[in-house]
């Protein structure tokens, strides 16, 4: 008998929930409507109505008002961390690897290469349309280019690389340009390093190149009227041979960016239980300010004791007829 109760309730709280949850509101209703109501919702299905009258629905009701209320104000949490987020988090970081092209149409009998141009690369730092910098925050931007260490490349001096950054409709916005060379390294260096690193240069682990950083600009800024949307490079040199070639466009953060962007979790729980602390302090000084607004109200204006109408006689005088018998003794 007991399993087959545990089975119904079971049923009953999973499948028939709404139904339930009916009954309370169905108290502000007469009793009698409220029984008939029940009666035929739950007895079409087959329950005894006789226990529902044992079930605190007022309990129950407070604690779904309670939880829907913490609900929202967690909702309200998360909609205000991911505009904190969005709003003093800027693109921080941008890496691209670039492919340096060149013409190769030249005239071969003058005995130079096939490199007939200056090798350029372009690069995108938009979505349809739309630039993936911050404006009016300053961005640091490095060059890294790695040369592989050769003779060609030790003999062939000083250089030009140009960065050149471009808005709407290709206008140009701001241009940069630094000089570069192979970085020097002596044959003793050079001879001790090959040894050392002989094992990972075997399996692949290593190679034989150099890696040449630039800094372009260290505190680019640029206007919101005039966002960047893509940007060329261009190695002002037909002797260089490279092998790869990568663009970094990165941002200084302050203290509260900090936090924001290197501890996003820890951030998200402190928001979330700062917003939550704010919000219940609302909802339990809303609810004292409306208890002693009711008890002064109750005290300013207090009930007059109700006096029973008692049956007046038959022969009780009207208000017409007391003033005639009143105004009678006159005459």
């Amino acid at each position: 008998m007991n399993s087959f109760l545990h089975f119904k309730m079971k049923n009953l709280l999973i499948f028939d929930l709404p139904i339930l949850l009916s009954v309370y509101f169905l108290q502000s209703r007469p009793r009698d409507s409220s029984i008939i109501y029940c009666t035929l919702m739950l007895g079409k299905i087959g329950y005894d109505t006789s226990w529902l009258s044992s079930i605190p629905w007022k309990a129950i009701y407070y604690v779904l008002l309670f939880l829907m209320i913490e609900i929202v104000t967690f909702a309200y949490g998360v909609m205000v961390f991911i505009l904190l987020y969005q709003t003093y988090i800027p693109t921080v970081k941008l890496e691209r690897e670039l492919d340096l092209v060149f013409d190769t149409k030249c005239n071969v009998r003058t005995g130079c290469s096939n490199v007939c141009s200056f090798p350029t690369a372009n690069f995108s730092v938009s979505e349809s349309g739309i630039s993936l910098l911050t404006p009016k925050y300053p961005y640091m931007l490095m060059l890294n280019l790695w040369l592989p260490d050769s003779i060609h490349n030790r003999n062939a001096g000083m250089s030009i690389i140009t960065l050149e950054l471009y808005g709407r409709e290709h206008v140009l916005i701001q241009r940069f340009r630094k000089p570069f060379s192979m970085p020097y390294r002596s044959n003793e260096v050079r001879m001790i390093s090959n040894i050392l690193f002989a094992p990972l240069y075997i399996i692949g682990r290593m190679k034989e190149e150099l890696l040449l950083s630039i800094e372009m600009s260290s505190n680019f800024q640029f206007d919101a009227t005039q966002p960047i949307l893509e940007g060329r490079i261009i190695m002002e040199s037909k002797r260089y041979l490279w092998s790869a070639l990568e663009l970094k466009i990165q941002t200084a953060l302050n203290g509260f960016q900090n936090i924001l962007y290197y501890y996003p979790q820890v951030s998200f729980i402190i928001c979330i239980s700062v917003v939550s602390f704010l919000m219940n302090m609302i909802y339990i000084s809303s609810i004292l300010s409306y208890i002693l607004w009711r008890f002064f109200k109750k005290s300013r204006n207090p009930e007059l004791s109700k006096v029973k109408d008692e049956p007046k006689p038959e022969n009780y005088p009207l208000c017409g007829e007391i003033d005639s018998e009143d105004n009678s003794f006159s005459d």
